[in-house]
């Protein structure tokens, strides 16, 4: 039987969904209020019973619908020899799926109660991690899509197949684990000083819509920050950023939000009155903010299919591209530029 090639990510990509993958044995998904034992082997049934469950009875896009639904099925489709791989902050751990699909009701409350058996790839110290930076320019950009729980990476098979059988792909874990612990403590420092208001950039919020357009340029978008009267009445829109390439063109209206705490559903709001004229029709819509997002703006937000970013993603938007930032905008968020030795 052919062997096929998938990203699981771990929900969140915490570090208790990582504790649930590593420390069991396992990749998870969500859908929690289905169980999916109850299906195997019934790929129409199980589709059916989540998406009673979760989105026929919400106003949500119908293609965003489909998208969730895809995953679900991909997830069951996972068999015995499958390669995984597993999103890991900056790097990636691998695993190779076996038969074995099973319910978790202590990891209900993670919504990473369905479950699949695998076997990770260790060294013989630890599990096997390679930094993303050593992947392909493509598969990197594969498995920083947003939104995405369960992709098929069987177009990138040649070079998954190396890296799950060469050594020379092999990283020393002790380094990067310190290399990381010490990020994620820089991260949550950055997070805590953008909500507080304690960096350096423009206050009113400016300063963070300037740095959402610097981000985007990174990405690759031409983008500029709008005038506070561009659109009328109360619909609302910070930072436009538009690529094209010979076979589509992207555009997004980015409602940007500096807010503490948890964010409203205001900015949701102004998006949903630009989405409601047609001249927007293409568009794509997205709300960032430095501020938490609850769960029921989250979920409204997503049956408009306006994509969501909060504070911790943001960081981590930042990280990305942090080589890439000018030196003045880190400078601003008071990033130091020397280097560190790790012990």
């Amino acid at each position: 039987m052919n062997k096929n090639y998938y990203m699981v990510r771990a929900m969140n990509s915490e570090p208790k969904d990582f504790k649930v993958f590593f420390k069991n044995k396992v990749v998870a998904v969500g859908w929690s209020e289905v169980n999916f034992t109850q299906y195997e082997n019934k790929p129409k049934e199980l589709r059916s019973a989540v998406n009673e469950i979760y989105y026929a009875k919400k106003d949500m896009h119908p293609p965003l619908v489909g998208k969730k639904l895809n995953e679900v099925e991909r997830f069951d489709k996972i068999k015995k020899g499958d390669y995984i791989i597993i999103p890991y902050y900056n790097s990636i751990r691998m695993a190779i799926a076996k038969d074995i699909i099973k319910y978790d009701q202590e990891a209900y409350e993670l919504d990473l109660a369905n479950q699949l058996e695998v076997n990770y790839l260790m060294t013989s110290k630890d599990f096997k991690t390679i930094p993303r930076n050593a992947l392909s320019e493509g598969l990197q950009r594969r498995l920083r899509v947003r939104g995405s729980t369960v992709s098929n990476l069987y177009e990138f098979k040649d070079e998954i197949e190396k890296i799950f059988s060469q050594e020379n792909y092999t990283w020393t874990s002790d380094y990067e684990e310190q290399e990381n612990q010490l990020t994620e403590k820089v991260k949550e420092k950055l997070f805590q000083n953008i909500q507080n208001g304690t960096t350096n950039l423009t206050t009113g919020g400016i300063g963070l819509e300037y740095l959402v357009k610097e981000l985007f340029e990174c990405e690759g978008y031409n983008a500029n920050v709008l005038s506070k009267t561009h659109f009328a009445d109360y619909g609302d829109a910070d930072v436009y950023a538009v690529k094209s390439d010979k076979f589509q063109e992207t555009k997004i209206l980015a409602q940007v939000k500096h807010h503490s705490g948890y964010t409203d559903d205001w900015g949701l709001t102004q998006l949903r009155k630009i989405q409601d004229e047609s001249s927007y029709a293409d568009y794509k819509f997205v709300l960032i903010t430095s501020a938490l997002i609850g769960e029921k703006i989250k979920e409204n937000a997503n049956s408009f299919d306006v994509n969501t970013m909060d504070g911790k993603e943001l960081i981590d938007w930042i990280f990305e591209h942090l080589d890439e930032l000018n030196i003045e905008t880190k400078t601003k968020l008071g990033l130091s530029l020397v280097p560190q030795i790790i012990e």
